[in-house]
């Protein structure tokens, strides 16, 4: 049960993750950047400095090395996708990305796709096409960002993949801090390529309390919870299960912003409860009998 507990934490804190961003008044490469140069430095840090680990040069370095630059590709295909087409596009077409996490862990890993993930997919799908029914717009103005939203999908079922793979070989803080590294690097390189200012008197202060609530959250009790429980979790649960996020995302808004819930949004977060329910039935189920006995 502490596992079902972590993973919630995890989904409630990467919720956060567009509201910190829309505060923020960053280009998304210097947010991007400041964001995973800050973990890495933090996670290396305490690595290297506080408990003496020594660099793990080895060839099973490449799945870390792997699950960094799938994490950068994954996060700038969903920056660059939220830009050039609508965000209701955006968040359709990456909710694809439990379909190719599963397919993953059957072929890679020999997870097996259960009945009750199937069900749990498609009511948390149905209920995300509730959230965002009235704004999808799937034409030809937007067919490049719709494009790129489902690439990104692909993109974070690799880097899921490529994590639980590493896992099996390293620590988790080895694995998030050269993530973070690897992913940071990217970053720095884009830039560099888009000439963009890491200092700047526009980014005001609410710009850096953005990326330092982007590192403290989504971040450290998102990804890096996520790298934990990837080797402890079956891949496409924990993907599905991912699908609460717009609905929680979208209920942060409405606090944060006033941003206006339309009248299917509660319907959604209903349909996205019942397919969470169902995922994780047998584990609660387990639980309470644990409890009586």
């Amino acid at each position: 049960m502490p596992q079902i507990l972590l993973y919630f934490l995890a989904l409630i804190s990467l919720s956060t993750a567009p509201n910190w961003a829309k505060l923020n008044e960053m280009p998304a490469e210097v947010l991007g950047f400041w964001r995973l140069a800050i973990a890495s430095t933090l996670v290396l840090s305490y690595l290297f400095l506080y408990k003496k680990q020594k660099v793990p040069l080895n060839r099973q370095l490449q799945w870390v090395l792997g699950t960094g630059f799938f994490f950068f590709l994954h996060l700038w295909t969903y920056k660059w996708a939220s830009k050039h087409t609508l965000v209701s596009n955006t968040m359709i077409l990456f909710a694809t990305n439990p379909i190719w996490s599963s397919l993953g862990g059957v072929l890679f890993f020999k997870e097996p796709i259960k009945k009750s993930m199937i069900a749990a997919y498609l009511i948390a799908f149905f209920g995300i096409s509730l959230l965002v029914y009235d704004k999808i717009e799937i034409n030809n103005p937007h067919s490049a960002g719709n494009w790129i939203a489902l690439t990104s999908a692909f993109f974070y079922a690799c880097y899921m993949l490529f994590s639980k793979k590493a896992r099996q070989f390293y620590d988790n803080t080895i694995v998030a801090g050269f993530q973070y590294l690897i992913a940071g690097l990217f970053f720095a390189a884009a830039v560099v390529y888009g000439g963009s200012a890491l200092f700047s008197e526009n980014y005001h202060s609410i710009s850096w309390l953005a990326v330092l609530g982007l590192v403290l959250l989504p971040t450290f009790l998102g990804h890096m919870s996520l790298t934990y429980l990837v080797k402890k979790m079956n891949i496409g649960v924990l993907t599905c299960g991912k699908l609460i996020e717009p609905v929680l995302a979208s209920i942060f808004a409405y606090f944060i912003f006033r941003e206006d819930l339309s009248p299917m949004a509660y319907w959604a977060f209903a349909m996205t409860a019942v397919a969470v329910i169902i995922l994780f039935w047998s584990d609660i189920r387990n639980y309470f009998a644990n409890k009586k006995s």
